[in-house]
């Protein structure tokens, strides 16, 4: 690939393969974290509070490995916004070289009917000043207006680093931002508003109420981003669409066809309609959901898995385009040569008539999750491996 046409290059590079067509290599996907911090000179405290810092990261590391698109810039945890806001809910422990954030609970079931009814005045009048504990003091105006400068910041680094990698580095982003994200109903309720243990119970003992919270909340969020799909994709971005799934872990089969299908299925419907594709990234397992994908058309939905077997993921969907795959064990703690062997063997038997993407099977966060040598003789090898 040239320099100068590096970019599209790239682009087109995802969007064929992500519709079955055969491509002179396999792209790749940096699905690492926290790790790259632990790849540079900085402790995790250092580049997470100092924007500058941040950026020497995410620059340096995309100039050893040269992915052709990365799932996190460096703005995956913006503590300097939360904490202005009292919100701690990120434990940063550099010696251990590790981040905790706590299971986190803001509002009982019994307030289920105050989120339906008016779901803006209950978030902000409740959820907020239960998840920031500044804006439950008296100086909680101020408290803002550092949160808002804070946020400004967090927002111009964000800005900053997505330009530098599309102009300078000729990397586009990997999903579109500005509308595209997709994230389930389901999910918010798992991940914002009443955590695994709360949420796993209110489907047993609540599950009408849930039902309607997903109502109201997919009308709020979910509508407008399906509404932007009617627009022109970025012409520096690779998908249109983004969600995560993670809340499915906590789901049934069955469960999962109600509570989170409907919704799904509507998504998927408006990304077929309007010719777009999606980015999913799936933590935990999804094999026992995957009845329902098997009739979703080519070229739509990127899958990229965790702890699923991917050749079974494969066998089991030969209609999606799946991501991952490379493991964190390998990486880890095997020596080059098996890493290496093991690429070559995931673009063989999976990639080998296009809808593969290559990348790791975790977000890769913790020291013992990859070593700089095999990482580098891996996407050195993927990158020039034409099959």
């Amino acid at each position: 690939m040239t320099e100068q046409n590096l970019l599209q290059e790239r682009i087109q590079l995802f969007h064929d393969t992500a519709e079955f067509k055969k491509t002179k290599r396999i792209p790749q996907i940096s699905n690492f974290f926290t790790w790259k911090i632990l790849d540079s000179e900085f402790t995790l405290s250092e580049a997470l509070f100092d924007y500058n810092k941040m950026e020497k990261v995410v620059c340096d590391f995309h100039e050893r490995y040269n992915f052709d698109a990365y799932t996190d810039l460096g703005t995956r945890n913006p503590v300097r916004v939360t904490n202005a806001l009292g919100g701690y809910h990120y434990v940063i422990d550099d010696e251990k070289e590790v981040i905790n954030i706590d299971d986190q609970v803001y509002f009982e079931p019994e307030e289920y009917p105050e989120l339906i009814e008016n779901p803006i005045k209950f978030i902000w009048t409740k959820v907020l000043p239960r998840k920031y504990k500044k804006l439950r003091e008296k100086d909680a105006l101020n408290s803002f207006k550092i949160a808002t400068y804070e946020f400004l910041a967090y927002s111009e680094y964000n800005q900053r680093i997505i330009e530098k990698f599309v102009k300078e580095y000729q990397v586009p982003t990997l999903m579109n931002m500005q509308g595209g994200v997709l994230l389930h109903p389901l999910e918010m309720l798992f991940n914002f508003f009443r955590g695994i243990k709360g949420l796993s119970l209110d489907l047993r003992r609540h599950k009408s109420q849930v039902l309607e919270a997903i109502a109201v909340l997919e009308k709020m969020f979910v509508e407008p981003a399906l509404a932007a799909l009617d627009n022109p994709g970025s012409p520096t971005t690779v998908f249109d669409a983004y969600t995560a799934f993670l809340a499915h872990s906590i789901l049934s089969p069955k469960q999962f066809g109600e509570f989170y299908w409907p919704t799904l299925k509507r998504i998927i419907d408006k990304l077929v309609a309007t010719g777009k594709k999606m980015y999913i990234f799936s933590e935990n397992t999804m094999l026992q959901f995957y009845e329902y994908f098997q009739d979703v058309p080519k070229g739509h939905l990127i899958i990229h898995v965790e702890l699923d077997d991917i050749f079974e993921a494969r066998k089991k969907l030969p209609n999606i385009c799946f991501a991952g795959g490379m493991p964190a064990d390998l990486l880890g703690y095997a020596d080059e040569q098996t890493c290496i062997d093991y690429a070559k063997k995931l673009i063989d038997e999976i990639g080998r008539d296009g809808g593969y993407i290559f990348s790791q099977n975790k977000m890769m966060s913790f020291r013992n999750d990859c070593k700089r040598e095999n990482l580098l003789a891996v996407t050195n090898f993927v990158h020039n491996y034409n099959g």
